[in-house]
Protein backbone atom coordinates (compact mmCIF):
# COMPACT_ATOMS: atom_id res chain seq x y z
CA UNK A 1 0.00 0.00 0.00
CA UNK A 2 2.57 2.70 0.39
CA UNK A 3 4.44 1.87 -2.80
CA UNK A 4 1.35 2.38 -4.17
CA UNK A 5 0.37 5.63 -2.39
CA UNK A 6 4.20 6.61 -3.44
CA UNK A 7 3.59 6.03 -7.25
CA UNK A 8 0.54 7.57 -7.27
CA UNK A 9 1.72 10.40 -5.60
CA UNK A 10 4.49 10.99 -7.86
CA UNK A 11 2.47 10.47 -10.72
CA UNK A 12 -0.53 13.40 -9.89
CA UNK A 13 2.76 15.23 -8.83
CA UNK A 14 4.49 15.28 -12.05
CA UNK A 15 0.88 16.37 -14.07
CA UNK A 16 0.56 19.25 -11.56
CA UNK A 17 3.80 20.14 -11.66
CA UNK A 18 3.44 20.27 -15.57
CA UNK A 19 0.41 21.78 -15.78
CA UNK A 20 1.59 24.49 -14.30
CA UNK A 21 5.09 24.82 -16.16
CA UNK A 22 2.90 24.86 -19.08
CA UNK A 23 -0.07 27.16 -18.14
CA UNK A 24 1.92 29.83 -15.54
CA UNK A 25 5.49 29.27 -17.29
CA UNK A 26 6.54 28.60 -13.50
CA UNK A 27 10.52 27.66 -13.72
CA UNK A 28 10.11 26.16 -10.08
CA UNK A 29 9.38 22.89 -11.23
CA UNK A 30 11.45 20.83 -8.68
CA UNK A 31 9.54 22.72 -5.75
CA UNK A 32 6.25 21.99 -7.03
CA UNK A 33 6.82 18.54 -7.76
CA UNK A 34 8.17 18.24 -3.74
CA UNK A 35 5.15 20.11 -2.50
CA UNK A 36 2.55 18.26 -5.06
CA UNK A 37 4.22 14.81 -4.51
CA UNK A 38 3.75 14.98 -0.85
CA UNK A 39 0.32 16.69 -0.84
CA UNK A 40 -0.49 13.48 -2.62
CA UNK A 41 1.40 10.64 -0.97
CA UNK A 42 -0.02 12.00 2.34
CA UNK A 43 -3.33 12.31 1.03
CA UNK A 44 -3.71 8.92 -0.47
CA UNK A 45 -1.95 7.12 2.13
CA UNK A 46 -4.34 9.03 4.83
CA UNK A 47 -7.01 7.46 2.72
CA UNK A 48 -5.89 3.88 2.80
CA UNK A 49 -5.30 3.48 6.33
CA UNK A 50 -7.15 5.69 7.76
CA UNK A 51 -10.08 3.35 6.99
CA UNK A 52 -7.85 0.59 8.61
CA UNK A 53 -7.48 2.61 12.25
CA UNK A 54 -11.42 3.20 11.75
CA UNK A 55 -11.94 -0.44 11.51
CA UNK A 56 -9.79 -1.30 14.33
CA UNK A 57 -11.88 0.89 16.38
CA UNK A 58 -15.22 -0.09 15.59
CA UNK A 59 -14.33 -3.93 16.76
CA UNK A 60 -14.59 -4.77 20.48
CA UNK A 61 -12.96 -7.76 22.38
CA UNK A 62 -14.96 -10.51 24.21
CA UNK A 63 -15.51 -13.73 24.80
CA UNK A 64 -17.67 -17.12 24.12
CA UNK A 65 -20.47 -17.57 26.86
CA UNK A 66 -21.55 -20.77 24.68
CA UNK A 67 -21.87 -22.05 21.24
CA UNK A 68 -22.98 -24.87 19.43
CA UNK A 69 -22.49 -25.48 15.62
CA UNK A 70 -24.97 -28.28 15.40
CA UNK A 71 -27.27 -25.32 16.05
CA UNK A 72 -26.02 -22.72 14.18
CA UNK A 73 -25.71 -20.20 16.80
CA UNK A 74 -24.75 -19.21 20.06
CA UNK A 75 -23.62 -16.24 22.37
CA UNK A 76 -20.41 -14.11 23.54
CA UNK A 77 -20.08 -12.32 26.94
CA UNK A 78 -18.94 -8.32 25.44
CA UNK A 79 -15.84 -6.82 27.89
CA UNK A 80 -18.06 -3.92 27.83
CA UNK A 81 -20.56 -6.11 29.23
CA UNK A 82 -23.95 -7.60 28.26
CA UNK A 83 -24.48 -10.55 25.58
CA UNK A 84 -24.40 -11.12 21.91
CA UNK A 85 -26.35 -13.57 20.23
CA UNK A 86 -23.69 -14.91 17.38
CA UNK A 87 -24.96 -16.50 14.14
CA UNK A 88 -22.48 -19.55 12.46
CA UNK A 89 -22.42 -17.31 9.17
CA UNK A 90 -20.31 -14.59 11.47
CA UNK A 91 -17.32 -16.44 12.23
CA UNK A 92 -14.59 -17.10 10.38
CA UNK A 93 -14.70 -20.64 8.46
CA UNK A 94 -11.10 -21.40 9.99
CA UNK A 95 -11.87 -20.52 12.93
CA UNK A 96 -15.52 -22.63 13.30
CA UNK A 97 -14.29 -25.69 15.21
CA UNK A 98 -11.93 -23.85 17.32
CA UNK A 99 -14.80 -22.06 19.18
CA UNK A 100 -14.90 -23.33 22.70
CA UNK A 101 -16.42 -21.59 25.77
CA UNK A 102 -14.45 -18.81 27.07
CA UNK A 103 -12.64 -18.29 23.74
CA UNK A 104 -11.27 -15.07 23.34
CA UNK A 105 -13.04 -13.05 20.22
CA UNK A 106 -12.82 -9.68 18.66
CA UNK A 107 -15.91 -8.55 16.48
CA UNK A 108 -17.93 -6.03 15.56
CA UNK A 109 -21.56 -5.18 16.73
CA UNK A 110 -24.35 -4.91 13.86
CA UNK A 111 -27.64 -3.50 14.41
CA UNK A 112 -30.15 -5.85 13.10
CA UNK A 113 -34.33 -6.30 12.77
CA UNK A 114 -33.78 -8.66 16.07
CA UNK A 115 -31.25 -6.37 17.81
CA UNK A 116 -27.56 -6.01 18.68
CA UNK A 117 -25.79 -9.01 16.97
CA UNK A 118 -21.87 -9.44 16.68
CA UNK A 119 -20.51 -10.10 13.58
CA UNK A 120 -16.93 -10.28 11.36
CA UNK A 121 -15.70 -12.62 14.51
CA UNK A 122 -12.36 -13.70 14.68
CA UNK A 123 -10.83 -15.75 17.59
CA UNK A 124 -7.61 -13.34 19.22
Amino acid sequence: MIFRSLVTGALLAAIYSLLLLVLLGNPALWQNFLIFWSLGFFSILSFVYGRKVKRAFKSETGKIKWFDPSKGYGFLIRDKGGDLFVHLRSIKPEDRRKLRENTRVRFTVEETEKGPQAEKIRII
